[in-house]
């Protein structure tokens, strides 16, 4: 069952059509079981997914453990160094099981396909980078665990058969010693780079450190290989044995996700050589840039972002920005807030000059560089027209995903196609520090308030950062004279401070008593906190109460 709602400005009907859904009433549920689904909202698939990861290692570390610590071909080199044995060769196998998953993490195409299945209700997809950090988190416990308990087994060996080799030697000198400290190097470099604070301001370190994974990979495909731990000689010398125990066993587990890693690159690579072009630049407030491009033969969604490399700056950099273009439009557009080496050598080469506090204005080059584009790939916003009601929420640069996904819904304002639209609300907050920031989008949002339809759209501005005294005064004397605001230009009032999210979702869940909401936030990981910390508390245990769903923007 739909309705059919038309609407135009001040109520006068007009050939605008929404086609809403009616949102079912829930089926009757004891209170226990209303409040674990409302913790399954935000918590459940990650807390669950979580647990049955680290139980995993855990029961696969013991099972490897009393394996090893049974086996009874290995009597011998048990005797020389005692537990040090199991606990080595169970940190490996452990290893081996999180290194197995490591590259599908960032698959992009494939996370992309799979998200749009049943199984990204079972399984998070968006929350992919996150895995791939704790997945590598767990690779430095376990080889925490692997290289103590063989520098042990070093000294034993030289204690107990009096090898030709030191211990020392054994470590940093023997095949798999000095693999296994090539390997521990170019991981600690991996992730230390990884870090936020680095990988916020210097993405290029970053970005060519990562590369370190081919000799990270490629020393654990090496570390096995010599045959450290060796089976028990046979008393009968007619009976083969295989000493080795089977060989490494690390290309087992690696190789299904290498392929899949390696095909990924491979696309990357045909897809960076479509043919497209810049077709306009945009230099705007706040050290931000927007730069069209002609849209190359893809497919775009609202809420998608791309990976771009300019081969005249960086050959080898790709770098990700958020899709500010509508996929009705016959372009693609991306806004790019210049704080790094990359982004501002891009930008000069644009004709772009920022200087000091004061915009210096566009210099236009005689030519535009070359670009290659990879994507588009799919994230949390693309879920917003799944819901009844979605809150949008931009800090800074982190209102770019919005921007597309509100021409989308300007589009479909427009251009109804008559297909069932779920969404039926949409309440737009954008969080500033400066002023001149709301020009990125404000034609855009001007236009959204023009044709707003039974207020489908609440816009809602927050300015946090400070005004100087004749910034005052203009304000004061402009929201005097005229009814539209005097920072932004919209209808919409502008609120000096931060949100009071406990007072903005009551009253949103109030709105919309028994409805699912979306929540989708784009910015820095406080803010997101914040919203996620709110999500959870005013999502209600009740029969038919509002539940608030959390996504954020993950690259």
């Amino acid at each position: 069952m739909s309705t059919s709602v038309y609407y135009g400005k001040k109520g006068a009907a007009t050939g605008h059509e929404i086609n809403i859904g009616i949102v079912p009433t829930r089926t009757k549920k004891s209170k226990t079981r209303v409040k674990f689904d409302n913790w399954m909202v935000n918590e459940g698939p990650k807390t669950f997914f979580t647990i049955f990861w680290v139980l995993l290692q855990i029961g696969y570390f013991a099972q490897s453990y009393y394996s090893l610590q049974t086996a009874t071909n290995l009597t011998f080199f048990r005797s020389v160094i005692g537990q040090g044995l199991p606990m080595a060769r169970g940190a490996a196998n452990v290893i081996n099981l999180n290194c197995a998953l490591l590259l599908f993490t960032v698959c992009r195409n494939l996370i992309s396909m799979v998200r749009t299945t049943f199984l990204n209700r079972l399984v998070p997809f968006d929350k992919n980078i996150t895995f791939h950090i704790f997945i590598a988190w767990c690779i430095v416990f376990w080889t925490y665990v692997h290289v103590i308990a063989h520098y042990f087994n070093y000294y034993n060996v030289e204690r107990v058969l009096g090898s030709h080799m030191t211990a020392i030697e054994l470590a940093f000198v023997s095949g798999p010693g000095l693999t296994g400290q090539v390997i521990s190097v170019a991981f600690f470099l991996m992730v230390t780079s990884a870090v936020e604070a680095v990988r916020r301001k210097y993405f290029e370190i970053f970005w060519f450190t990562h590369h370190l994974f081919v000799i990270f990979f490629g020393g654990l495909l090496m570390h096995g290989s010599f045959c450290f731990i060796k089976a028990d000689a046979p008393t009968n010398p007619n009976i083969k044995v295989d000493l080795c125990r089977g060989g490494p066993q690390f290309w087992k587990w690696w190789v299904a996700s290498a392929v899949a890693y390696l095909v990924e690159r491979i696309v990357r690579e045909w897809r960076g050589r479509r043919k497209t072009y810049i077709s306009k630049v945009v230099q705007h407030p706040s050290k931000v840039v927007e730069v069209q491009i002609k849209k190359p033969s893809c497919t775009t969604r609202a809420g998608q972002y791309i990976f771009i490399s300019c081969p005249e700056i960086a050959l080898y950099e790709w770098h990700p920005f958020t899709l500010t273009s509508s996929p009705n439009e016959d372009f693609i557009s991306i806004h790019i807030r210049v704080v790094g080496d990359w982004t501002t050598a891009f930008a000069q080469r644009l004709g772009c000059r920022f200087g000091g506090k004061e915009e210096a204005g566009m210099a236009p080059p005689t030519s535009l560089p070359l670009i290659m584009i990879d994507g588009p790939f799919g994230s949390a916003s693309e879920d917003v027209f799944d819901f009844e009601a979605s809150i949008l929420v931009g800090a800074g640069i982190g209102v770019t995903p919005f921007a597309s996904i509100l021409k989308t819904i300007w589009f479909r304002m427009n251009n109804p196609n008559g297909s069932m639209v779920k969404l039926r609300k949409v309440y737009f907050i954008w969080v500033c520090r400066d002023k001149d920031a709301f020009e990125w989008f404000q034609d855009l949002l001007m236009t959204l308030e023009e044709e707003n339809i039974a207020g489908f759209l609440e816009i809602h501005s927050y300015l946090t950062g400070g005004l100087k005294i004749d910034e005052v005064k203009n304000i004061i004397v402009n929201d005097e004279e005229g009814v539209a605001d005097a920072i932004t230009g919209l209808r919409s009032p502008t609120y000096f401070g931060r949100p009071n999210w406990d007072q903005i979702f009551k009253g949103i869940r109030s709105a919309h008593r028994g409805a699912d909401i979306g929540v989708f936030f784009c910015g820095p990981k406080i803010l997101s906190g914040a919203l996620h910390r709110a999500c959870n508390k005013w999502t209600e245990a009740t029969e038919n109460g509002t539940r608030f769903f959390y996504g954020k923007e993950n690259f």
